[in-house]
């Protein structure tokens, strides 16, 4: 039975990739995603090979007032320990040397697959700073989503009251979030394990000989790509979710996400600590326009160009669209 190569780029790739001059083309790369995240974000070296220990005090010691000749108790202020774990994402690129090399254009061919990979490892560590949990998947790393997913405040469950929830009607699996984190050194930041490289590192390999589905040899360009990641919240009070944004039940007129964003600025402990950022879906980015648009009392989003270019602001914190954020069920 012939199999079909759907890992390995082909002659029908190369040809697909040609510019009408014989040049590699330019692609239109539509699977890439915009991910401001991972350009917003603190990144440090973990403490450990594996990720990274944080140290939290989660008392304080008592003090009283003390009269003329009377003494004072001692006390101690206590700590906690717990660790954040990173996880590795690879990838392998295997390009038959033969094909690379069809008119000359072997390093843009081999360039145009690398820049591929780097938007395909990208979109995945984006979604794993929202959504990806240890619990289910215990090979990643845990993500903002199953930190926050639950109201019910608690000793073990703190974070609950970092949960806001903009529609407490809403219903079906068609929500939306939005996220304000305060990155910093003290607060959120992503971390690359102890000794290691930062970022998404490629590993060229050269020409090695490579096995086909019949374990029949050719001469193939191998990289091997890898990114070690981890998230480390080292304070819950600097992450928001602003949960159950009913994309299907959305009234323009009742500016329900503006004040729940105003409840989230309120409820982050410092924005002065890092750098407050908001995230948002397409959609919900959209939906917050028409509420500013249709708002009887004026609006707190603004739009200031930065760089160059407009970026969208609430109450002085940007707001960035992230492709990541996807629909989600109701938070209970």
């Amino acid at each position: 039975m012939a199999v079909v190569n759907n890992e390995l780029p082909t002659l029908l790739d190369q040809v697909k990739r040609q510019a009408p001059n014989g040049a590699i083309d330019r692609i239109v790369e539509q699977l890439t995603r915009k991910n401001p995240i991972l350009e917003d974000m603190v990144v440090l070296e973990g403490n450990l090979p594996t990720g990274h220990r944080v140290t939290s005090r989660t008392g304080l010691p008592s003090v009283g007032w003390r009269k003329l000749n009377e003494g004072v108790a001692p006390s101690k202020s206590v700590t906690d320990q717990f660790d954040e774990a990173c996880g590795e994402l690879a990838g392998m690129s295997v390009v038959d040397t033969r094909v690379a090399k069809l008119n000359g254009n072997e390093a843009a061919f081999r360039a145009s697959e690398d820049k591929a990979f780097v938007a395909a490892m990208s979109n995945e560590i984006a979604t794993g700073i929202f959504y990806h949990s240890t619990d289910a998947a215990p090979e990643k790393f845990n993500g903002l989503a199953p930190r926050y997913d639950n109201t019910v405040v608690s000793a073990a469950n703190p974070q609950g009251d970092q949960i806001i929830k903009c529609d407490p009607a809403a219903a079906g699996a068609d929500q939306y979030s939005i996220w304000l984190v305060v990155w910093g050194p003290e607060t959120v930041f992503g971390i690359y394990p102890k000794g290691s490289v930062a970022g998404l590192e490629p590993d060229d390999r050269g020409v090695q000989l490579w096995n086909d589905a019949n374990n029949k040899k050719f001469k193939a360009y191998v990289t091997y790509w890898t990114w070690d990641f981890g998230l480390v919240v080292r304070d819950w009070r600097y992450v928001v979710r602003i949960g159950n944004i009913d994309a299907s039940g959305f009234d323009a007129t009742k500016t329900l996400i503006h004040d729940a964003m105003a409840d989230a600025v309120e409820q982050v402990q410092d924005l002065n600590s890092g750098r407050p950022v908001l995230y948002c879906s397409r959609k919900v980015k959209t939906m917050l326009r028409k509420e500013a648009r249709n708002a009887v009392k004026s609006s707190t989003l603004t739009t200031e160009m930065v760089g160059g270019k407009p970026v969208d602001f609430f109450d002085g914190i940007p707001i960035k669209r992230s492709d990541a954020l996807v629909t989600e069920d109701v938070i209970a």
